[in-house]
């Protein structure tokens, strides 16, 4: 076998090579043409662009729905710690032991009484019985007390004087009509 049979042999798949080399770019031309025309391939790929942007806009929707949800989940976990406060003051102020209070006096038709929260020595009866509760002070106990029958300025010299010793003390006097409030425990 000599060059010249090799080149015979090889020529005609080399000349092949080169018509389709030179046919495949006008062929891909032709099938792009056609494809564009029959297909509408720009319409669809504008349209595949616009879903695109629209699912880049959802996102940053979702991320910022995602914040003010966690916002949000934050001010419920506050209001849910003060919701459960509130409760548990509820039911500490729902104990028969806390609603307890000492009464002097007794009440009159139209007259409102006066509600008073003092803290006083242990020893003292009012301080050491059902109505009274601790207080940071050693030695002292709170008690509430509903007092009927006293004016404005008795109230007032009440409030100057250490009604139950020297080491008594009126916390809260208010007008009392009845009904204890949460705030009262």
């Amino acid at each position: 076998m000599t060059i010249g049979d090799i080149v015979t042999a090889l020529l005609p798949s080399l000349v092949m090579f080169f018509v389709v080399s030179l046919g495949a770019n006008s062929l891909e031309r032709a099938v792009q043409r056609f494809a564009h025309g029959r297909f509408e391939i720009d319409r669809l790929t504008g349209e595949a662009e616009a879903v695109r942007q629209r699912m880049g806009d959802i996102r940053g929707e979702y991320e910022t729905l995602k914040e003010e949800k966690a916002g949000l989940e934050l001010k419920l976990k506050e209001r849910q710690g003060v919701y459960g406060q509130l409760m548990a003051r509820e039911v500490q102020f729902s104990d028969p032991r806390n609603m307890v209070c000492y009464e002097i006096g007794l009440p009159k038709p139209r007259q409102s009484g006066w509600y008073v929260k003092a803290i006083g020595p242990e020893m003292h009866e009012m301080f050491s019985g059902p109505a009274s509760s601790v207080s940071a002070f050693p030695g002292r106990r709170a008690a509430r007390l509903v007092i009927w029958g006293i004016d404005n300025e008795e109230i007032a010299r009440l409030r100057a004087k250490k009604v139950f010793g020297a080491l008594s003390e009126i916390m809260v006097i208010r007008r009392f009509d009845g009904k204890l409030r949460l705030t009262d425990a």
